[in-house]
């Protein structure tokens, strides 16, 4: 007997009539005979193999495909046929250098200013990433760049992303053309100087609704006048801007603030007059967070992070040590739905403060520092945890970053087990290999049969040590239809 073919059998072809689309076999087609001639003709199999329904759109929608496209992508529509060949041309240029095939950097400006200078289509986006200020060969290149961005074809961008390869030696100055596009939507900055705040004084960004500073080598002076000049901005990321020292963010419209730093140069930053203001996002462990952190009028924050564990109460509202969160009243951080926050060291009582300043915290993000723990084994429960607000009335979800199983942090966690009412899941995430013997002894030293919501699941993934900062994952801050920044 011959083998089974693994293959599976081909389907036959239904054939249809072309005038009404029933199965032609044993078909007679009534609508033929009572009109013949006056009904248009289905197309065959054959032809609708060949129907290309992409070109067949209008030139507007193809335009915005194309523009939508990576740079390579966007270009290589020409080769499609000679319906495409001259809308890449006339669509809005989306242009990423860090899209093109590496090249030698007087290759790659060579590229870009050919491209520019050839398109005859307006400019959608333009990012700049891998030139350094000084070409091998050209010598100073802020002259040429001055020009490149003063292209008629650039007049209506939405989106620049004008970066310098990282230089330490000196301050990198940033051709006077990037702050001349009153059309920018969002715009990024990074490893460069910006000309003097009188200068830009004069600048205006009427319509730029996200804004990243990266290494920006000037005083805190050319950010005040930056955020003066934008009346509708939304979003701001401040990354590595070593030179700013005492910082005032005060915007009527900002929705989203995130603070990124590798050192902890910054004596103060103080939040005022935002009363649009819903995440203050910090992607740095505590030391390398600004000294001091005043919020004065945040009436709508909901996401807060990344903080310390070390709080203590003073006159002026909260202090969080190193870090210090200053707020006029307690009644403010009523407002605060998302925390997150690193355990320093084993203090149940700490962490119970903090909770006690969120009373209506609804989801906490946790990290435990590595290495840092002592055996401080308790039995889950601390004096007046009734009284802890949050626990009983709106805590519904957590996450433990770094987790390791060992006694200690398990008689950290069980607190939350053993007084969290409605919670609903809290996620453990492992530093270890979950085996079953592992995964049992867990439940048994955090009492999940005691736990206090019987809603509540408790899961375990398996995840290398987590860096508590989020330093990779700061660009969320402008994320702002995610709802929760700190998820992965």
């Amino acid at each position: 007997m011959a083998p089974e073919s693994s293959q599976p059998a081909k389907k036959r072809r239904t054939y249809r009539c072309r005038c009404c689309g029933f199965p032609k076999k044993g078909h007679v087609c009534a609508a033929a005979a009572a009109a013949p001639g006056d009904l248009p003709l289905l197309p065959s199999p054959e032809e609708e193999e060949k129907v290309d329904g992409i070109s067949a759109l209008p030139d507007d929608v193809l335009h915005t495909i194309i523009s939508l496209l990576p740079t390579m992508g966007g270009a290589k529509t020409q080769v499609l046929s000679s319906r495409w060949l001259p809308l890449w041309r006339s669509a809005p240029l989306n242009l990423d250098d860090a899209e093109i095939p590496d090249l030698w950097e007087d290759f790659l400006l060579n590229v870009i200013t050919e491209i520019i200078t050839d398109h005859r289509g307006p400019t959608w986006r333009l990012s700049i990433t891998k030139l350094a200020r000084v070409n091998e060969f050209r010598g100073d290149l802020v002259a040429t760049l001055d020009d490149l961005l003063r292209s008629g074809t650039l007049d209506g961008l939405e989106e620049l992303r004008f970066h310098y390869r990282p230089n330490m030696t000196a301050p990198d100055p940033l051709p006077p053309a990037a702050t001349r596009f009153s059309c920018l939507r969002v715009a990024s900055f990074g490893f460069c100087s910006f000309p003097g705040a009188g200068v830009l004084g004069g600048v205006a960004f009427p319509n730029l609704q996200e804004l990243t500073l990266l290494a920006i080598t000037n005083s805190e002076d050319t950010l005040h006048a930056m955020i003066s000049a934008c009346p509708v901005l939304r979003s701001l990321l401040l990354r590595d801007n070593d030179a700013f020292r005492r910082v005032r963010i005060s915007s009527p419209t900002l929705v989203s603030l995130g603070l990124c730093s590798r050192t902890s140069d910054m004596e103060e930053l103080i939040i005022d007059n935002t009363p649009s203001l819903e995440r203050l996002l910090m992607f740095r462990s505590s030391d390398k967070l600004p000294r001091v952190v005043s919020v004065f009028s945040a009436p709508k924050l909901e996401v807060l992070g990344c903080l310390s564990d070390g709080i203590s109460d003073e006159h002026y509202g909260v202090v969080v040590w190193p870090q210090q969160l200053r707020v006029n009243s307690m009644a403010m951080l009523r407002t605060v739905k998302i925390l997150a926050f690193r355990i320093e060291e084993n203090s149940l009582d700490a962490t119970v403060h903090i909770l006690r300043c969120f009373p209506c915290v609804q989801k906490l993000h946790i990290t435990l520092a590595e290495g840092l723990f002592v055996p401080d084994i308790h039995n889950g429960l601390v004096d007046d945890a009734a009284a802890i607000e949050c626990l009983d009335l709106h805590l519904k979800e957590i996450v433990v970053r770094n987790y390791r199983g060992q006694k200690s942090h398990a008689a950290f966690a069980k607190f939350f087990v053993l007084n969290a009412s409605v919670l609903k899941v809290m996620t453990f995430r492992a530093c270890v290999r979950l085996s079953k013997k592992w995964l049992s002894n867990q439940r048994r030293l955090l009492r999940l049969r005691e736990k206090a919501s019987p809603n509540a699941r408790f899961e375990f993934s398996c995840d290398g040590y987590f860096m508590d900062y989020y330093y990779n994952h700061s660009q969320r801050s402008h994320q702002l239809s995610v709802g929760d920044p700190f998820d992965d």
